[in-house]
């Protein structure tokens, strides 16, 4: 924007990366001009958006070893703080390692299966759980009959899934949290499985 002989030359061309408003050639001629004639509220300078971004480290759960069919246990959780935010969204990617193991009592072929599933939920402030998916890990464990029935059979592996969330405005905190069930264990004994050094983290951000 510049002043030559007495008028404003307004210039609000998209390329000069302002948004025309009411662009007259000669809105300042002399004759009325003021000072506050060509102010910048004329053009509007087009800023970029600044988007808010959040990585978020959660807590990792305790170690926990799953005997019998149904045992349950918080694997890992991570706090998001969305006040101030506008909708956004989030990234949540969880891993964990998962240990089976059979332990045949005879000298006979020896089978069993271990099914974990792996819930992943959401509260927000403190109130209800909300499911937002589910993924199971399963083995299957076989041995063949052996002369010494203390040579056990053990797997380990890492488990992983991520999952994306678009939510909408929330004053205040979500919680995301991993819940393991043990689906199906081994009714005579011979298997169990132990979940260790669950990790979960948020990626927000605003969109």
């Amino acid at each position: 924007m510049s002043r030559m002989d007495g008028y404003c030359k307004i210039t609000c061309s998209p390329r000069s990366g302002y948004e025309k408003k009411d662009y007259k050639r000669d809105d300042c001629r002399k004759k009325d001009y003021r000072k506050d004639d060509c102010r910048k509220k004329d053009c509007k300078i087009k800023k970029p958006f600044d988007k808010k971004f959040f990585l978020v480290c959660g807590t990792p759960g305790s170690e926990m070893d799953f005997d019998t069919t149904g045992d349950t246990f918080d694997a890992a959780n991570v706090t998001v703080d969305t006040r101030g935010s506008d909708k956004f969204v989030t990234e949540l990617e969880f891993s964990s390692q998962v240990e089976a193991v059979l332990e045949p009592d005879d000298a006979t072929q020896t089978d069993a299966e271990v099914i974990l599933r792996f819930d992943l939920f959401s509260r927000r402030n403190g109130g209800t759980e909300i499911l937002v998916g589910s993924w199971k890990f399963r083995r299957f464990l076989t041995t063949l009959a052996v002369d010494n029935p203390n040579q056990n059979l053990e797997t380990s592996d890492t488990f992983s899934f991520n999952r994306c969330v678009c939510s909408s405005p929330c004053p205040g905190c979500i919680d995301y949290f991993v819940r393991v069930t043990a689906e199906k264990i081994s009714d005579n004994d011979t298997a169990s499985a132990k979940v260790s050094m669950g990790q979960l983290i948020a990626k927000s951000q605003e969109c």
